[in-house]
């Protein structure tokens, strides 16, 4: 008899940092961390300056495949972006995503900080804040 396919391995189990309630995947993509330079390839993959120079070298950017950004969601909190890195064993693990590794990620804008090419009042009416005059 065939056996069923597992799906253990795509099992994310990530809890949030405020609460400690379990966060579910939100449905979007993985937006994974890449490196340009020879010390970011280093610091991220954990590679010898040999070896980091002569892969950029070849290509300038080298993404990782264990690392990435993604978007959860706590029943208490609401949306959270967090940075999962997944080891050598399958395990994966989370925190808050930081403004570093936001720059290093591949095709997004940081929800921390407002787009630049939108214009400050039409943020502030999105936001819902109004100014009052007192005439």
């Amino acid at each position: 008899m065939a056996q069923k396919r597992s799906r253990a391995l795509n099992r994310v189990e990530i809890y949030c940092p405020t609460c400690g309630v379990r966060l579910w995947r939100m449905p979007g993509k993985k937006h994974f961390v890449y490196s340009t330079t020879v010390e970011q390839a280093r610091e991220l993959l954990g590679l010898t300056k040999k070896t980091a120079t002569l892969l950029h070298a070849a290509t300038t950017t080298l993404v990782d495949r264990t690392r990435w950004i993604e978007e959860f969601f706590c029943p208490n909190d609401g949306a959270a972006w967090i940075a999962c890195h997944r080891d050598k064993s399958g395990q994966v693990s989370g925190q808050v995503a930081t403004g570093e590794q936001w720059q290093q990620t591949t095709g997004t804008v940081d929800p921390r900080r407002p787009n630049p090419s939108v214009g400050e009042f039409t943020y502030r009416n999105s936001r819902g804040i109004r100014l009052r005059t007192h005439g």
